[in-house]
């Protein structure tokens, strides 16, 4: 489990946003444990160090790691499937952290908008400001009824390729079914969501121990597969669901097969949902 040290970065933070060190790490360092997934972020390992935040790992945290690494690679390739085909869009990172998925998915002509909590988005603003007038921070509370309209997005029918990883395994049940709701409202149509989930028998675990005097973000909420999250509104449909057992290869996805029918599922997976009124 990862162990996070108290900085000038983290004070202040409450127990969900602090999770965003989770990630950030594992971009920044993980490469030496999984070099074949190496993101090649050009941006984490100065954030961690420029943070101040002190994340400590164990031999038992490469899973963790490796989830990171591999969704990061899968985000990254259905990016660039979407903006191919719709070279001229937003894409939308809902509770980005301090992940800078843009400097992959800049094509010279797509627009970006990472969205986060406003103490997150006060971090961002310090240490990775935008550097491009197509890309742009968003202060914004994602369970808060009403978010999407707070977006400001200008263009309401060009598809958006919307992104949130990380965040619902830490929402209420009631959030995730509303957050996934607001989507299926208003999205255009044509736009996709890739979010990441766990299995149900991960609630209640926690992939973060934080420094005395901070109470763990803990998962609250998980879903047997991809197929679940497009219950929660008629114009979502899922268009693929990955698990992270391919990053190990035939074996993983063996080893998947022998214990789905106990788990329902994948135990840490990524699904891949489009917005259509068919």
């Amino acid at each position: 489990m990862y162990l996070l040290t108290e900085s000038a970065a983290t004070r202040g933070m409450t127990a969900l946003p602090r999770t965003l060190f989770i990630a950030l790490a594992a971009r920044a360092e993980g490469h030496h444990m999984f070099p074949a997934l190496d993101p090649h972020d050009g941006h984490a390992a100065q954030l961690l160090q420029a943070s101040g935040a002190e994340v400590q790992t164990s031999p038992s945290d490469q899973p963790i790691v490796m989830n990171v690494l591999w969704r990061t690679q899968l985000i990254k390739q259905l990016g660039h499937a979407f903006f191919e085909h719709y070279p001229g869009s937003t894409g939308v990172n809902l509770g980005s952290g301090l992940t800078h998925y843009f400097q992959w998915l800049d094509n010279g002509t797509n627009r970006w908008i990472d969205v986060d909590l406003p103490e997150v988005i006060a971090l961002r603003d310090n240490l990775l400001p935008a550097q491009s007038p197509r890309c742009q921070h968003k202060a914004l509370d994602i369970t808060t009824p009403g978010w999407w309209k707070r977006l400001g997005l200008h263009r309401h029918d060009a598809p958006l390729f919307l992104v949130c990883e990380g965040v619902l395994m830490y929402l209420q049940p009631a959030q995730v079914h509303s957050f996934l709701h607001e989507i299926g409202e208003n999205a255009p149509e044509g736009s996709e969501l890739v979010c990441d989930f766990i299995s149900p028998m991960g609630v209640g675990q926690s992939a973060l121990t934080d420094s005395p005097g901070h109470e763990n973000a803990t998962f609250t909420w998980g879903a047997h597969n991809g197929s679940e999250l497009t219950s929660f509104h008629p114009r979502l449909e899922l268009l693929s669901q990955h698990s992270a057992s391919e990053a190990f290869g035939w074996g993983g996805s063996f080893a998947e097969m022998l214990w789905t029918p106990i788990t329902g599922g994948p135990l840490y997976g990524l699904a891949q949902l489009r917005v259509s009124d068919d």
